[in-house]
This record gives structure tokens, sequence and C-alpha cells, in this order.
């Protein structure tokens, strides 16, 4: 069948009052919203009791720019190609959340070990002084490959606990500080002497300790840790991690920004060292040449016997010691920077350059400076990535170019200096000529003094310059300022005490609202008499009777006062206005009244039997006559025999009368005469297609004012529809709670085809309390056992 929806425009008056009839369909099962709310409150309640607090705990630091550690003062001036100033924060956070960074990390604070004190109800993590004992591992593959159970250490004496493992069973008894073997596992349990609590309290107290591998410790690590800068341009980065123990999720921080610092600092150390080897190299060549040079001096003294060189051409070698001066500077210089080149030519292609060995040529520096840092930055990005990252790849073609400026400018500023060497030696040749009348002897010790000299001051330089750069080296900057060290939010992260309670309250009111809902969605059985006027405008409402109790009589004598005997009589009063042959100008005539359904149990007996009872009481005499020949009920509710003749003996018996049928008095205290239905014919269609049931009518009327026929049920069999022209009045009963609303079409076809004469509807089995309530909830204030309305019922 169909499924009947039933819309209807309506005024907002008629909005409101459906409305207000749906709040208070819900309404009716508050105290299944009260069972909801509390069973979810107190659920929510004893999650959060039991459950693990988590706390999240952060740390901030900030990156400084200047990471090289060396003075850079010297290169004042200096103008690179680009500001290369701005840290990179995203290759910053891969170092910090780098597995090497940490291991170093769970190798300093051991947690490969993880040691819970049990509760009644839950674990809670253990840390440093908090532990009575400290589990140390034997080395030994199968504990570093793979994870341990967690073990539950239960202290018998003071010396002596048992170690359990619930999943295997497994149970031993040791000893403080002996060698054990648990299940393959070697280990040594000692007590922890930094326990703040009292050792000799340990009795029947249970905790537990477990083991993970370094490589499962570590990526438990770098999963729990985050990172984020705090804003777009902030050079700061907040570290943080969520964990049980505040204690120990702030030593993890510390010490992560301990190792991170420490690494940034031995890559600082790397331009320093380099410098330092560049330095000590020279100076052995220089040691080397000024020992030659002395050496020469001292041959050439000894084999010209020559004693004291004499003083008397200082006015004459004025001029040509100022161009000599000159000379040393630019041969100096020459010679640092043809050094430098060749270093620059010979070394690996991504190795550091020296810096500060005092070239003159602000350029050189620069491009030196800011080759170094894009070097160190290339080691950096490398820890976390490989040679293919498009940022490895930029940095690449950066470097290129630094060192091909740096060879370019270091080779203009080399054809510089020869070309100011040449001019300054062609002046010096100048003076020299002036003084050819000296002695060769000394001409030659001046030259010869003049080679150590600047041996002399080119050692001296590069000693300062070993000291300068072991003296960086020692001293380097940290690579970062802290902010803030490691602290943890006084409140928990989870659970959320207030998201849970109210989403327990939520939950509360929208379960039962949802069940309800469904419950009401797939509904489809009629409530009120709204829903009939709503599909079926054109039927009338004959009555509606209010659910029976079942110690309550199945039929309603006269001088019963319940709701159930008024609706009857309401019954019986509008069935006056559905008369058409009672009028001012009609002879009083008998009326016969079917009583149908759709389908059996919508109550048609109970309404037909009471019906002809409150015709008797209204004193009418009244005949009931069964007529549902296939399921006779009316023996049941009057405590008759089924074996009696009935309307069945009559219609294939012409022997029989209808004298022979009537049962008299067939309730006590009630002159109802009634007529059963009889044996169940093979064949019930065709006996009431026969004339002999047209003659049972007739004389019925002719004997009685009413004449009531409980008929068989319309979608069922066609008993009813077949002998329908012999109704005056059809009485088609529906039950509320049990009529499907999609029988609904069913009933309006007949009513539309005028299959049954004259249509009312009968509502049976209304709730006489509740928003579907009987005559909504008015009631008639008659009966006898009329109860109080109670005050928490507003409906």
């Amino acid at each position: 069948m169909e499924n009947t929806n039933i819309n209807t425009n309506s005024t907002s008056e008629d909005s409101s009052e459906d409305l207000k009839k749906i709040v208070l369909q819900y309404l009716k099962y508050w105290p299944w919203f009260i069972i909801c709310l509390v069973i979810s409150v107190s659920i929510a309640f004893i999650f959060l009791r039991y459950s693990t607090n988590i706390y999240q705990t952060n740390a901030q630091i900030k990156i400084l720019k200047d990471q090289s550690g060396l003075d850079l003062s010297g290169l004042s001036g200096g103008s690179p190609l680009i500001d290369m100033s701005k840290v990179n924060l995203e290759n910053e956070r891969s170092v910090l959340k780098s597995r090497r960074i940490a291991s170093k990390v769970v190798d300093n604070l051991d947690l490969t070990s993880s040691y819970y004190k049990s509760g009644n109800f839950k674990s809670s993590e253990i840390w440093k002084n908090e532990k009575p004992f400290k589990v140390e591992w034997i080395v030994n593959d199968s504990v570093y490959d793979v994870s341990t159970p967690k073990y539950t250490v239960i202290f018998e004496t003071l010396n002596k606990f048992e170690i359990k493992n619930p999943e295997t069973n497994f149970s031993n008894t040791y000893t403080v500080g002996e060698p054990m073997n648990v299940e393959g596992y070697p280990l040594v349990l000692n007590f922890n002497p930094d326990y703040n609590g009292d050792i000799t309290k340990l009795e029947a107290v249970n905790f537990n300790f477990s083991f993970r591998s370094v490589s499962q410790a570590v990526s438990s690590l770098t999963n729990q840790i985050s990172i984020e800068p705090l804003g777009d341009r902030s050079e700061i980065l907040n570290i943080s991690i969520k964990g049980q123990n505040k204690a120990k999720s702030e030593d993890i921080l510390n010490s992560l920004i301990d190792q991170f610092n420490s690494d940034g600092i031995d890559d600082n150390r790397l331009v320093a060292k380099r410098t330092e080897e560049f330095v000590i190299e020279r100076l052995e060549y220089l040691v080397s040449e000024l020992d030659t040079v002395e050496s020469g001096l001292a041959g050439y003294k000894s084999d010209n016997d020559l004693v004291q060189i004499e003083n008397n051409a200082t006015a004459l070698f004025s001029k040509s010691t100022e161009a000599e001066l000159r000379v040393f500077e630019l041969s100096n210089q020459l010679a640092l920077t043809q050094d430098f080149k060749e270093e620059l030519t010979e070394q690996d292609e991504y190795d550091l350059l020296p810096a500060r060995i005092r070239i003159t040529n602000d350029n050189i520096n620069s491009f030196t400076e800011t080759y170094n840092q894009k070097i160190l930055e290339r080691d950096r990005l490398l820890i976390s990535s490989t040679t293919e990252n498009p940022s490895v790849k930029e940095l690449d073609k950066l470097i290129l170019q630094l060192r091909k400026n740096i060879l370019n400018t270091i080779n203009n500023y080399i054809k510089s200096l020869e070309f100011s060497l040449q001019e300054v030696q062609r002046r010096e040749r100048e003076f020299d000529s002036n003084i050819n009348k000296l002695p060769e002897q000394e001409k030659e010790i001046r030259n010869i003094k003049r080679q150590q000299a600047v041996k002399e001051k080119l050692y001296l330089f590069l000693l300062q310059k070993r000291e300068e750069a072991a003296l960086s080296y020692a001293i380097t900057a940290p690579i970062i300022k802290v902010v803030d060290y490691a602290y943890t939010q006084p409140a928990p992260v989870s659970p959320k005490s207030q998201i849970i309670l109210l989403s327990s309250l939520v939950i509360g009111l929208v379960v039962p609202f949802g069940i309800l809902y469904i419950v009401f969605l797939f509904d489809t059985k009629i409530k009120t008499k709204d829903q009939i006027r709503a599909f079926l405008p054109n039927l009338p409402i004959v009555a509606e009777v209010p659910q029976h109790k079942e110690e309550e009589n199945k039929v309603i004598l006269p001088n019963d006062r319940s709701s159930i005997a008024e609706s009857f009589r309401i019954m019986r009063t509008n069935l006056n206005f559905m008369s058409v042959k009672k009028g001012k100008n009609t002879p009083s005539t008998s009326e016969v009244v079917y009583v149908t359904s759709t389908t059996k149990g919508e109550g048609k007996t109970f309404v037909a039997i009471n019906l002809a009872s409150s015709l008797v009481a209204a004193k009418k005499k009244t005949l009931l006559i069964g007529c549902d020949l296939r399921n006779p009920q009316i023996h049941n509710y009057l405590n008759l025999k089924k074996d009696q003749n009935g309307v069945t003996n009559f219609l294939y018996d012409n022997s029989v009368s209808i004298e022979d049928l009537i049962i008299k008095n067939s309730v006590e205290n009630l002159d109802l005469d009634v007529i059963l239905s009889g044996d169940i014919p093979p064949n019930p269609a065709e006996l009431l297609m026969s004339s002999r049931f047209e003659e049972l009518i007739n004389e019925a009327k002719q004997r009685y004012d009413y004449v009531i026929i409980d008929t068989a049920p319309t979608i069922l069999v066609t008993d009813t529809i077949l002998i329908s022209d012999y109704a005056d009045i059809t009485l088609y009963i529906t039950r509320s709670g049990y009529t499907d609303t999609r029988l609904l079409p069913h009933i309006r076809d007949i009513h539309n085809q005028k299959k049954l004469t004259n249509m009312g509807i009968v509502i049976n089995g209304l709730d006489e309390t509740g928003i579907n309530a009987y005559n909504y909830g008015y009631g008639y204030g008659y009966g006898e056992k009329q109860q109080k309305k109670k005050s928490w019922k507003f409906w």
C-alpha cells in the first residue's frame, strides 16, 4: 500500500497548535529524557574521574641571525650582492624534528624505559625522583630490536619483589640488584637513590615498567613534538608536546633545546676550525722560509767578513725606504691573495674558506663571509633532505656564483697589486741608481734583511690569527635565545571536562529525542482524529471510544458512568443525525447499522455489542446480529455457546425461522436480543448473496427499532460489500495505535466508490492520558472514578 503522508494547509493558529502538540508529544516521555540525562552525565563524570589527564608543555626559542661565532668587525663596509640575514625557520624546524637530534634526547633522558604507578582504576606515569626503582637493561639484541610488554612489579618485602605479565600469565620472584632474565629479557632492578618517597612503604603498591627500542622511542618523540612559528614574520619558534607527566614533558623540551643549540654551535665552530688549520699550514711554511733567510744573512756576513753595516747613507736611502715599505705592503698583500686563490682553487667544491686573513679588499672579505654562510646553510639543510631538494639546488647555484665572484675579484685584485708593485719597484730602482756607489755587500745585506722583515711580520701576523681562531672556536656564541623554557599549562588539554560534560548533556537530550523521532517517523499508526479528518474530510467522525482496561467489563451496562460508556452514548446520539429515514415527513422505521473495519483487531465486535447495549439502555428494541461468518467473536464477548444456530443456519436451511435464532436476554440485566453467526460455512459470500439474507433483514426490521450487524473486515473479504445495500448506516471502525495510516486510502476509495452506505468513522482505543488522550484531555467529568489530574502531568 502507499505510504500516506498527511499535509494540509493551515492557518497560523493551526500551526501554533500543531507545534504545541509536537512539543507535548515529546514531553510525554520526559522521564526517559531525565533518565538518559542522568546516565549520560554519570558516564561523563566516571570517564573524567578515571581517564588519564594529558597536559601540554610549551617552550619558545628565537633563532639568532649571526651564527658564525667569529668577530666580523673587520668586514665593515662590505657589500654582499644578496642579503642573507633572514632566518629560514623551515630549515630550523626540520633540524629540531630530525631523528638525529631526537636520538640524542632519547639517549640523554633514557626515554627507552617507561615507569607507571598503578591505581585502582588507572595508571599514572612517573618520572625521575617519582620512581622508586630503576631498571637497567643488559645489552642484548632481543631487547634493543623490539619492545617489551608492560610488566607489573609488586614488592613483597624491601628486597624481594614479584614481576608479572598478565598477558602471558608469567610470574616470578626476584631480589633487588640481582641480574635476572624475564621472558628472555635480561635486566637488573635497583632502587632509585633520588626517590622522593619512603622506600619502606612500597609493599602492596603496584608499579609497571616497559622497554622500547631506540628507534621506536625516537619515532614516538618526533611524532609527539609540534613546532610552529609564533607568526608569519616572527623568528620565534613555539615547541610543544603533550604527555601525562608534566616534569617529563618539560625535561624533554629543555633537553631538545640544549641539543639543538649544541648542534648549531658545532656547525659554527667549523669556520673557526678551518681558519685555524689554514693558518697553521702557512706558519709551517713561513718557519722554513724565515730560517733560510736568516741562515743566508749569517753566511753572507761570514763569507764577506762583515760585522756591522754602516749607516752613513741614511739620508740617501730615506726616499728609497718609503718605496721599500710600499713594496713590502704590496708584496704582503699579493702573497696573501695568491695563497688565498690557491686555497680556493685547490679545495673541494663545498669546503669552507679561511676568514679574516687580513686581505684589505672589502669585496673579497664580504664574498668570503657570504660564501661560508651559504656552505653552512647547505650543510644544515642536507641534515633533513637530499641534494635533489629544490632548496639545496638553489643554494648550489648561489654558492657556484659566489665562488665565481670571489675568483674574479681575486684575479682583479692580483692584477691591481701587480701593477702597483711594478710601479713602486720602478721608483725604487730609480732610488737605487742613486746609490750605485754603495758597496755591493751593503746592498746584498739590505736585500736579505728586507726579506727577513717581510717573513717576520707575516709570521707574527699568522701567530696572532692562530690564537684568534682558537679563541673563536672556544667561545662560539649560541645560535638561539631561549625566550621561555619549558612550562606546562595547569589545565589538562585532554580530556576537556567542560566540553565532555556539555556533550553529555547534549547526548542525554539528543539520544531519547532521536529515538523518539525515529519511532514517530516510522510509526504509521493512527493516533488522533485529526489524521482521519485530514485524509478523509468528507467522512463524519461519529464517536471516539477510549481504550478500555482488560479487567473492565467488555459489555457496558446502563448504570455505567465511565468515559467509555459516555462515548457510546455520544455514538448513539450521533446515529440520529446520520439517519436519512427520520424527518418530519418520514414515518418512523427501524435502522440497520453495519459495524465493519478494514482488518481484524480494530474492535468492531466490541463497538457493535456496546452500541447495541447503549441503544437498549435508551429503551430501544435492539437486535445484534453476527454476520462475520469467517471469524465470529460475539459469543466470546457474551460468554455464549458457539454451536448455537445462527445466521448461516438460517441462510442454508429454509426450515429455520428467525425465532429459532434469537437469543433473549443474552446479557444479565440487559434486554438485548442476539443472533450469532452460526457454523462457519465454506462459502460465506454465496450464502450472504441469497434471498434468505434479505428475508432475515426485513423480518428483523419489522421486529426491532435498531438492527446492529457485526460484519466482516473489508480489506480481507468482500462479504460486507456484497450486503452493503441492506444497511442504513455503516460505522467504519478504526483503532488508535493499531490501524495503519496506509489503510486510509482504502477507506477513502470505499467511500468515493459508494461501496458502503452512509459511512461514518468511529475511532476506537484512544488513550485516556497524554497528548493523544480521549477527547484531548477535557473529559466528561461524569465518571464515577474520575481522578484528579496530577500536577506533574502538564498535557
